[in-house]
């Protein structure tokens, strides 16, 4: 009687862990990312239109792959140019985030795109003493559905985190 009780206990244990790591991960793609302790490892070219310009503006970019998807983490580097920033609109294919220019940027009209496939929906505008920064996913295909998981600001700069399903 003994080993039947530890037995349905034992079992017991193990159903509530089963059931319990769906939630588990399904919150942990809700955690913010941290910043990274490396430099920024993607460098968009800001074309001016007038006033003072920063030359670049910087991201750093992450993809982790899993069975079925990915996980891709953006993060723009703002803190040099741009005081904190905010999240002013999203949904589950954009997100947009304001941040004022510093006084030496505050003149700046201008933009900075990536040609670079993987950083394609990445985009910056500088205007009106603020530059906005825009992640816009790819619509969805049957073959690849893609949604924003994680939207926020991380030590007052713009992060994103996306998924993509293969």
């Amino acid at each position: 009687m003994k080993k039947l009780w530890q037995f349905t206990t034992s079992l017991s244990i193990l159903s509530a862990l089963l059931a319990a790591t769906p939630a588990l991960t399904q919150n942990q793609r809700l955690l913010p990312p941290t910043l990274p302790r490396t430099a920024p490892d993607s460098t968009l070219n800001v074309t001016r239109q007038s006033g003072t310009c920063p030359r670049t503006v910087k991201l750093w970019t992450s993809v982790r792959q899993y069975e079925g998807g990915a996980e891709f983490v953006v993060i723009a580097d703002t803190s040099a140019i741009a005081g904190p920033a905010r999240l002013v609109r999203s949904n589950t294919k954009s997100a947009e985030f304001t941040a004022p220019l510093k006084s030496n940027f505050a003149s700046c009209v201008g933009q900075a795109a990536s040609r670079e496939e993987m950083l394609n929906g990445y985009s910056f505008r500088f205007q009106n003493r603020t530059v906005t920064f825009r992640v816009q996913l790819p619509p969805d295909t049957p073959s690849n559905p893609s949604e924003i998981a994680y939207k926020g600001v991380v030590s007052s700069r713009p992060a994103v985190k996306w998924q993509l399903a293969d």
